[in-house]
């Protein structure tokens, strides 16, 4: 049968990280009729289903992957536009929706498969807690799929058993999902423990990361669940009990949070990492780099990067000044737009890549080959090192030019320089940090309790660990519920900016698109009076008609907050138009 030879591929690879996480034995002497008999089987079947958790693009395509959520918000655009629904398009011929769909089904119908047959090698087992463990992690990345779909598509075909792939029921109502993802949560947070002692297991899905799991489930349905008395209390239990565990931490300063996107995360080390998506050259690496970095950038043995998605203008003056946390439009707050980079938010430098920055050059061997990155085609600049050698810019990143990012700002997060071959990085990412877990409990005793005092004090961890001035000093009293949460969504979008689909979160459940999106132009970097290129045009100019526009976007509230079932999965299967039961 289909579904057989289906679930027997995942065979063909293992989870990959650490090399003690890594199980090298021959997978190809497997058969049907001899996995799931062992306890070495069900570990090689769970390590393929861990494989194919999503983190960033593995083959190039940047739809399968976590930050590519962000070109849907006002902090990125895709340079593709209407072709990456990046104009805000979501009707249900769109392939960006065929792709979440498609992906997150084939995940949940594998881990169906083996939660089918692992029952066979049950009994030889040594450990039975060890078997439960097994099959709470396989039903964890079940949930988790369950969960993004619920978010995205609302009513969804619920499959808790084997099916043909290409077979859907009819859909179960958007409670029904709901309330399944939930109850699986709390059963997979008894069972999985809180930490793990053999050396390479600790990426695996821990107590904490159900729990956080949970309270992200719960918050994302606040726009559309009738109880949220009931969603702000599961999300502050849920936050609250991995918050005060003591395990998981801030990792301090400036040089922490920049940690979180490079190698030295990797493997436990951040105490901020609660789940962890690996990567490894040899086995599973991905091409998040030669997707998003500029075209004059290192690109490896490849001609160059893709360069699809950049950073909105929009993002770039959100980062407020560091000195007094005050925002860049505040007259009051010293900002200059000649030196627009300087006493801002520390997260501002380690977050995007601007103009004036100093990177590894295309051709080059990606570390020593130097240039000046400049997008503005007038600018043309250079720098001094203080050895004295002379880096200057290049044409190639020029925002007029075709196939290029026209915000003129690049992703700077979790971005690499040596990797040789075009998908051979293998920086972790991080699919759940604690500082996600410390703004949702923010919000959530918001929410059930009306706690302004404990949330801005949750508000204010995030902050000043990066060295920014807590709320009182930023932004004076907070008066009110709304507002306090309008500062607890701000600190969100910067903390997790381009990183992954939290703003995208946000502006949903929130319903902040017709607020966030009445303007139709998506404004890059300034270029000069009218938008005509001109070398003396100030960096950090704030005059709208000056910037860029790098395209437009048709904001439409039925088409953005729900998602329509794909039109191809309902041409395969036509009950998935029909109502939910």
């Amino acid at each position: 049968m289909k579904k057989s030879i289906l679930y027997i591929i995942i065979f063909t690879f293992a989870f990959t990280g650490c090399e003690e996480f890594l199980d090298k034995d021959p997978l190809n002497q497997y058969s049907v009729s001899t996995v799931y008999t062992s306890e070495q089987d069900i570990r090689f079947a769970l390590n393929g289903l861990y494989r194919q958790l999503q983190g960033f693009n593995t083959g190039g395509n940047v739809n399968q992957s976590e930050y590519i959520y962000s070109m849907w918000t006002d902090n990125a655009y895709h340079r593709a536009g209407a072709n990456q629904s990046s104009d805000l398009d979501f009707s249900p011929s769109k392939k960006v929706l065929g792709y979440d769909w498609q992906t997150r089904y084939t995940t949940i119908r594998d881990v169906n498969e083996f939660l089918a047959r692992a029952p066979q090698a049950e009994e030889n087992f040594s450990n039975p807690e060890l078997y439960n463990r097994y099959i709470a992690e396989a039903r964890f990345i079940r949930a988790m799929n369950y969960a993004r779909l619920n978010f995205l598509f609302g009513a969804v075909p619920l499959l808790t058993e084997p099916t043909e792939p290409d077979f859907f029921p009819k859909r179960a109502t958007r409670e029904k999902v709901f309330d399944f993802v939930n109850s699986e949560l709390d059963e997979i947070a008894e069972i999985l423990p809180e930490t793990y002692e053999d050396a390479g297991d600790e990426v695996r899905i821990t107590r904490g990361a159900a729990l956080t799991l949970k309270a992200r489930h719960l918050l994302n349905a606040i726009d559309w669940y009738p109880d949220k008395a009931y969603l702000y209390t599961g999300a502050a239990e849920a936050a609250g009990e991995v918050y005060n565990t003591g395990i998981y931490s801030l990792d301090p300063g400036e040089e922490g949070y920049q940690m979180l996107f490079t190698r030295e995360s990797a493997n436990g080390v951040s105490n901020g990492a609660i789940l962890t998506i690996n990567y490894n050259r040899d086995f599973k690496s991905h091409s998040y780099e030669l997707a998003i970095l500029p075209k004059g950038a290192f690109s490896g043995t490849r001609s160059n990067n893709s360069n699809y998605i950049g950073a909105t203008n929009s993002l770039i003056e959100a980062y407020q000044v560091k000195s007094n946390g005050l925002a860049i439009s505040n007259a009051e707050s010293g900002y200059d737009p000649a030196n627009p980079w300087e006493n801002r938010d520390p997260r501002l430098d380690i977050t995007i890549l601007k103009s004036g920055d100093i990177i590894p050059a295309k051709g080059g061997d990606g570390v020593n080959d130097l240039y000046v990155f400049d997008p503005h085609p007038k600018k043309d600049p250079t720098v001094t090192l203080e050895s004295g050698v002379t880096v200057e810019s290049v044409k190639t990143d020029d925002v007029n030019k075709n196939g290029i990012n026209k915000t003129g700002y690049n992703f700077q997060k979790y971005m690499d320089f040596d990797f040789i071959e075009p998908q051979s990085s293998d920086i972790q990412y991080h699919f759940i940090r604690f500082a996600e877990v410390v703004l949702m409990y923010a919000e959530a005793v918001l929410g059930k309790d009306q706690n302004i005092g404990l949330a801005m004090s949750l508000v204010d961890e995030i902050r000043e660990r990066v060295g920014m001035p807590n709320v009182s000093t930023s932004y004076g009293g907070v008066g009110s519920v709304d507002q306090a949460l309008d500062i607890i969504l701000q600190e969100r979008r910067i903390e997790f900016a381009l990183e992954g689909p939290q703003r995208f979160f946000d502006i949903r459940r929130h319903r902040l698109g017709e607020q966030l999106f009445s303007e139709t132009n998506v404004y890059g970097i300034p270029l000069g009076d009218g938008r005509n290129a001109n070398a003396n045009v100030l960096d950090g100019d704030l005059d709208d008609s000056k910037k860029i526009i790098v395209g437009t976007r048709t904001f439409t509230a039925d088409q953005y907050y729900l998602w329509s079932i794909p039109l191809d999965a309902i041409e395969q299967n036509p009950n998935l138009s029909e109502d939910p039961e």
